[in-house]
């Protein structure tokens, strides 16, 4: 997908079953979930969340960055994998090998976003990157560092890190802003270029049905109300608008629009 002179490519990781829609959205009756079944069909399992896992590659004529690392080789989280440990493979696809990233961008710091930082050994993956992140989520996973992901992909690589503390220019024409209450520092990026736009939502709104629903509460979400009101603020620049949203837990390549289709919003992935 290009936006203007910008490339924005999935790069898949990783897909499995995070669990019962009952259990991570505990105040979402079950059958709520029934349009959001005939409209994702590939996030259901059962009951269950099949989710999958994709970073993005964001290519402009100076600057290669990778935005965020996925779930990391295989076995390493708690989940009920399909697939595990693709990135490598999926960058290599597109031609890429870790010594073309330029940066690694991180949108936050849940294990699924940054399974790659790292090899098994805990070396950068990526030995020529820049690892971009916001300073209050490198201040928060800190104080875990005794959980083994943290210590491998986060302490492994002090004075790797370069701190940000709010919107920012990544690029020409690639812009980071804040996205607060689903992870401390969590952050999206907006792309412009030639006249078009994309946004990257990273998990400001982590399933779909969200764009429509989003009061309801997800588990993960640090700050519940936060995220909800980060969510409808952002949907006025999303929905019907001429602008490609993009989210690594959405079908697909993760890149599509959002409109309104029969009195509900949904998202649609971009031909």
């Amino acid at each position: 997908m290009v936006v203007g002179s910008i490339d924005l490519l999935p790069v898949a990781d990783a897909v499995g079953l995070l669990g019962e829609y009952s259990e991570l959205y505990p105040e979402v009756p079950v059958e709520a979930w029934e349009p959001y079944r005939a409209l994702y069909p590939d996030l259901f399992s059962g009951y269950a969340w099949r989710l999958p896992c994709n970073c993005f590659l964001v290519r402009t004529e100076e600057i290669t960055i990778l935005v965020d690392t996925g779930v990391g080789p295989p076995g390493l989280w708690d989940w009920t994998a399909e697939n595990e440990g693709e990135l490598p493979a999926s960058l290599a696809k597109l031609g890429l090998g870790p010594r073309d990233i330029d940066i690694v961008f991180l949108t936050h710091l849940h294990i699924d976003h940054l399974g790659w930082n790292t090899d098994l050994e805990g070396i950068a993956l990526f030995p020529s990157a820049r690892y971009v992140v916001h300073e209050d989520a490198l201040t928060f996973v800190r104080a875990q560092e005794g959980r083994a992901h943290v210590q491998r992909c986060i302490i492994a690589l002090e004075g790797r890190f370069e701190t940000v503390s709010g919107d920012f220019e990544l690029a020409p024409g690639v812009s980071a802003f804040a996205a607060p209450g689903h992870f401390p520092g969590h952050m999206g990026l907006r792309f412009a270029s030639e006249g078009q736009r994309a946004v990257l939502i990273a998990d400001t709104a982590v399933h779909p049905a969200l764009l429509n629903e989003p009061d309801w509460v997800y588990v993960a979400d640090g700050e519940p109300a936060i995220c909800a009101a980060t969510r409808n603020a952002l949907l006025p620049e999303l929905i019907d608008q001429d602008v490609l949203v993009a989210c690594g837990h959405y079908p697909g390549s993760g890149i599509g629009r959002v409109v309104t289709h029969e009195g509900r919003v949904v998202w649609e992935e971009a031909g």
